[in-house]
């Protein structure tokens, strides 16, 4: 009996410890994403870019920007490309009253599709220029990523069926 509760109790202690470190290391690893958007932010505030953030992510491509999503002083609504890397390129900026929405994108792509779920849609920066990252899972459980030109909604680039 004594032995059954010694196993038990090391079976339990593993555990708890295993989900405690991997909580520690993933909290640690998002550290610095998390202290890059909050200086992002700052920055846009701080420079009177932005009045107010609706959103900010990190968009990964080629490179990274620091994407940040809000309104200006004026109430227009725009989006800031900010490098990940400091000092590599220069800040962009895109109005949305230029381009098309998140809500057109995610309509465009889906167009067609039936029974998919959007897993995100995110402004970012490709070779092109600004596009939206869209990226869903379709009726037979594939993954895909679709790439629309921000200014005009054309297909851009489509990765299917993963």
């Amino acid at each position: 009996m004594a032995l059954k509760r010694w196993l038990l109790f090391i079976v339990i202690f593993t555990i708890s410890l295993t989900a405690i470190l991997s909580i520690l290391i993933y909290t640690q690893a998002r550290e610095p994403f998390k202290e890059a958007l909050t200086s992002a932010e700052s920055y846009t505030l701080k420079n009177n870019l932005l009045e107010t953030i609706d959103e900010s992510y990190v968009y990964n491509s080629t490179d990274s920007y620091q994407t940040i999503i809000g309104n200006t002083k004026d109430g227009s609504k725009k989006a800031f490309f900010i490098p990940l890397k400091a000092n590599e390129e220069p800040i962009m900026e895109v109005s949305f009253e230029e381009g098309i929405s998140k809500e057109e994108a995610i309509s465009i792509v889906l167009d067609g599709e039936q029974e998919s779920k959007v897993l995100h849609a995110k402004l970012g920066v490709e070779e092109v220029g600004p596009v939206w990252e869209i990226t869903f899972v379709n009726s037979k459980d594939n993954l895909n990523y679709v790439y629309l030109l921000f200014d005009n909604g054309d297909w851009w680039k489509r990765i299917s069926n993963l």
